[in-house]
């Protein structure tokens, strides 16, 4: 699936379906055998479900009787008694020889638990029963059982990815009809373990508009080149920033400009430190740096940049050229506010400086994109695990991994999208954010968990398309 769905739009979706002619109890029972049958490819040994007061319980119950029927031995407790089509499934369960337990004490150890407490349903923190099931879920965890959440981890904004205290942290989640958002960006990919995806067809309905539709190959934009191309038709860039004791961050950012394919690299410095023979150095003087700038097809500001740049951001901002906001010149923005820019810019902000900019809290990565795109009508890239873009419906990069949590990347990603911009690339956002997590993946498979951010420029030119 290359969309995602929040709880809302995942709710009318059930709607619609079960309004198509096909019954609730029917596609909780489809639920709950495509959760029976990735439980067996496990091959567990004994299961515990907790089935909670919803649908999601009612899945739960469906997944206890069909593990029962298929000889898997089977514990379950109930947290309260449920209704309409979740007590359907109760009612199966008891049918074919489960018992209904009330409380954890009586359970003996199992090696997987299913979580069937809460599902899309939450948007606040678990509270009673439901918080001390979660807690119990920990424990077992902690003793080495193994975790399979139904639809959503429990506690786990679905629609945001905001995981409230307590929450579950599953080793796999199976989510069904549609790919819920929050499994994708902010805390979902360190609570949902592996992310399974079953539409439980056949079905057919008028899809809605989707919450996000997710980054991948077939949605980027990579520029093209003439076989007769040279280093003045393959679009110049220039860097602003990589300053005296920051020089690193420059660097980088140009040499990934440069990986990307921009057929020319300026840097503009003060550093007297210069180590990369391929970038072209450009004086640390307003004018230099504007004369320089009316000549490229894209500027990068910010890496390495300082907090004492703003007149030349302020000469920048002014300038007809695409602009790629990042690190100190966004932190600088921050303290003072410029209207609206007239030509097209690019913000990368990861949480931290988006914070700065908008004063919104971390927990709801989406109300934190809105307000940037409220502050200034600009494309944004809110980076951080699940990066999102701006677009309608925001796009949203389906990856969460350490290794892209290094010092440097995001240097790497300004001078990515700077290179594609300068390449004529009409997507040169949501394109660098997939190439700059290829490029990280494909480092972490030649050098395994100590991925540094140059390892990663090193592999730009060896990524799947490039």
């Amino acid at each position: 699936m290359d969309e995602t769905f929040d709880a809302q739009g995942a709710r009318v979706l059930d709607r619609q379906i079960i309004a198509s002619g096909i019954s609730g109890f029917c596609l909780m029972m489809r639920a709950a055998k495509a959760a029976c049958d990735r439980l067996l490819h496990e091959h567990p040994q004994s299961v515990i479900c907790l089935a909670g007061p919803g649908n999601n319980g009612g899945d739960a119950y469906g997944v206890a009787g069909l593990l029962v029927l298929a000889g898997i031995p089977t514990q379950l407790v109930a947290l309260t008694t449920p209704t309409g089509d979740a007590l359907k499934a109760r009612h199966f369960f008891e049918d074919v020889g489960g018992e209904v337990l009330d409380t954890v004490t009586a359970l003996n150890a199992a090696d997987w638990v299913v979580d069937g407490l809460l599902g899309t349903g939450c948007d606040r923190p678990p509270e009673g029963a439901i918080a001390s099931a979660i807690h119990w879920i920990h424990t077992q965890r902690a003793e080495g059982a193994l975790v399979m959440s139904l639809d959503v981890p429990s506690g786990l904004n679905a629609s945001t990815g905001q995981a409230y205290h307590p929450s579950i942290e599953a080793d796999m989640t199976l989510t069904f009809l549609a790919l819920k958002t929050g499994l994708l960006t902010g805390e979902g990919p360190s609570m949902s373990g592996e992310v399974c995806f079953d539409a439980l067809k056949p079905w057919s309905v008028e899809i809605l508009a989707p919450h996000t539709r997710l980054i991948s190959e077939e949605r980027i934009d990579l520029p093209s080149h003439s076989k007769t191309a040279h280093k003045g038709s393959r679009g110049s860039v220039l860097v602003v920033g990589g300053r005296q004791g920051m020089e690193g961050a420059g660097q980088l950012c140009g040499l990934a400009a440069l990986r990307t394919g921009a057929g020319k690299v300026f840097w503009a410095t003060d550093a007297p430190l210069f180590d990369v023979p391929e970038l072209i150095r450009v004086p640390w003087d307003v004018d230099a740096i504007t004369g320089c700038a009316t000549d490229c097809l894209a500027v990068v500001i910010g890496p390495g940049l300082g907090l004492d740049a703003g007149p030349v951001i302020e000469a920048l901002w002014e300038l007809d050229v695409p602009l790629v906001v990042d690190a100190d010149a966004l932190n600088w923005l921050s303290e003072h506010p410029l209207p609206n820019r007239k030509a097209p810019w690019i913000g990368t902000p990861h949480p931290l400086e988006a914070h700065r900019l908008t004063g919104q809290s971390f927990d709801d990565r989406f109300s934190m994109l809105e307000s940037l795109e409220t502050l200034y009508a600009a494309t944004w890239v809110l980076k951080g695990a699940g990066t999102l873009v701006t677009g309608t419906p925001t796009w949203l990069n389906p990856l969460a991994n350490p290794a892209l949590g290094t010092a440097g990347s995001g240097d790497i990603l300004a001078g990515m999208i700077g290179s594609l911009w300068a390449q004529g690339s009409k997507s040169p956002a949501i394109t660098g954010v997939w190439l700059h997590s290829q490029a990280f993946l494909a480092a972490l498979n030649h050098r395994g968990s100590g991925v540094i951010a140059s390892d990663a420029i090193e592999m730009i030119g060896r990524s799947k398309t490039s």
